[in-house]
């Protein structure tokens, strides 16, 4: 699957809107979306250390929906 270019200002509002509907996520937040080279499945961002309230139950409850994003999206190179 060919990913399609998002910047990170677009990815950090899709995950904070996503995290402010979780209820395992109240107290919880996350710093960043971070850029690295891609991975074995082709993505080259992932998310930077939840922290607050249960941040492993927010990380498990969001996994679902920053997998899709993962798998649609990637950030502009930043290794240039």
């Amino acid at each position: 699957m060919s990913r399609q270019i998002k910047n990170k200002a677009e990815l950090r509002a899709m995950v904070r809107a996503q995290l402010a509907k979780v209820p395992a996520c109240e107290g919880a937040c996350f710093g960043d979306i971070v850029w690295h080279a891609p991975d074995a499945s082709g993505c080259n961002w992932s998310l930077s250390t939840m922290e607050g309230g249960d941040s492993a139950a927010c990380v498990e409850a969001l996994r679902p929906f920053t997998d899709q994003l993962r798998q649609a999206y990637n950030v502009p190179d930043e290794g240039k």
